[in-house]
This record gives structure tokens, C-alpha cells and sequence, in this order.
């Protein structure tokens, strides 16, 4: 499996490595279903969890599973767990595909808010955006479930397009019901000027019955 992300911890101060050394109830296994009646999103790398946490916050109505493979900010969002305490969110630290790969439940929504786009060619095998990525997620979503991607890079923008012309499994819908609240990567694209475009998908074919 190419690895999408880095568990790197970067600079973390006392505070963030007492929250990552917490054992705290929001925390999930590798795979792990929550306990819950809502519907799940998967919310995968959501960076320094500023925005994400208010998103939590918002659709109280559905659960949150958060993957975010960076210490920092995973730290962060269990700090707000701790400080809250969100009866609909629940982290995951590590790196998406292992914990879609082991996931045995589905899940109603997937958010994919500004991937590490890897610009450079000799990187391009590393976005987490592809068509098996595709088939993978369509697997875990219920039918009729919704991925949302957005991006502000124009590179990014050109291959998922590509990647979406050459599959049958999501059409494209106007709307993605969860609400968001503009992240950091979203306040510097803006900052610099790229058009941020989102991409708003339902499963209309799971994998399995479209390779019967």
C-alpha cells in the first residue's frame, strides 16, 4: 500500500502530548464502528482541526468519525473532545485507507477537505483520490451515500476530473448536506487566489454489483 500521509509529529508542545497519550473515549481501533443510531461521516485528514470541530459542532445530528494521521492536530481534536465532550465525535490517529480497509460497517457520508494534492509527478502515486480509491470507498458507504471532495488546486482539480470521467460508480449532485466551516487550507487558497472547487458525489453502483 503507498502511503497517502505521515504520522510525523512535527513540533508538539506539553499540552498536545498530553492529549495524544490520553486515553481518552473518543478514541478509535484501526476499524473500529462507534457506537451510535446516527448516520456516520468519515471525515478524513481534517489537518488542524480548527473548522472541524465547529463542523462537529453544527451537524449534531451525525456522527463524526475524524482520521487525521498528524499528531498536532489530532492532538487538538481530542483536546476539544476532552474540553466538550461531543457525543457524535470520534478520532482516529493514523492513515485513512488502513482504517477503510479494515472497516466491516458503512457508513452515510465521506469528506475529503483539501488532500494533500503532491504536485510533483514523481509524487502523484501518493493522492489518496483514485479510482480504486473509489471502489474501495464504495464499498463503505450505504447506497445513495454521498463523498464530498474540495480543493483549491488546480492540478488536483484536473486529475480528480480525469478520475471521475473514467468511472461509473458516483454522479455528480448539487448538494452535500453537512455543513462546513472555512478550514485554514480553505482561508489560504483563498488568500492566494486559486479557485476552490468542490465535488459533490452519490454512490449510484457499489464495486461489488458493478463488476458482476
Amino acid at each position: 500500500m503507498i502511503k497517502t500521509f505521515s504520522s510525523r509529529a512535527g513540533r508538539l508542545s506539553p499540552k498536545n502530548k498530553k492529549f495524544l497519550s490520553s486515553k481518552s473515549e473518543c478514541l478509535l481501533n484501526c476499524g473500529e464502528k462507534p457506537i451510535t443510531e446516527n448516520p456516520i461521516a468519515l471525515d478524513i485528514g481534517f489537518g488542524d482541526s480548527q473548522s472541524f470541530t465547529k463542523d462537529v459542532i453544527a451537524n449534531k445530528d451525525t456522527t463524526f468519525i475524524g482520521i487525521e494521521p498528524y499528531k498536532k492536530g489530532f492532538a487538538r481534536a481530542v483536546e476539544f473532545f476532552e474540553e466538550k465532550k461531543p457525543a457524535n465525535l470520534h478520532l482516529y490517529n493514523g492513515d485513512a485507507r488502513e482504517y477503510i480497509e479494515k472497516m466491516d460497517f458503512k457508513v452515510k457520508y465521506i469528506r475529503i477537505h483539501f488532500p494533500d494534492p503532491w504536485p510533483k509527478k514523481k509524487h502523484s502515486k501518493r493522492r489518496l483520490i483514485s479510482q480504486d480509491f473509489f471502489k474501495k470507498v464504495s464499498s463503505i458507504l450505504c447506497l445513495d451515500g454521498l463523498v464530498q471532495i474540495v480543493t483549491d488546486s488546480k492540478s488536483y482539480q484536473l486529475y480528480i476530473e480525469d478520475v471521475l470521467e473514467h468511472q461509473s460508480l458516483f454522479e455528480s449532485v448539487t448538494l452535500f448536506p453537512l455543513s462546513y466551516e472555512e478550514s485554514t487550507f480553505h482561508a489560504k487558497g483563498l488568500i492566494k487566489g486559486h479557485k476552490i472547487k468542490e465535488y459533490n458525489l452519490k454512490l449510484i453502483t457499489p464495486c461489488s454489483q458493478e463488476a458482476k
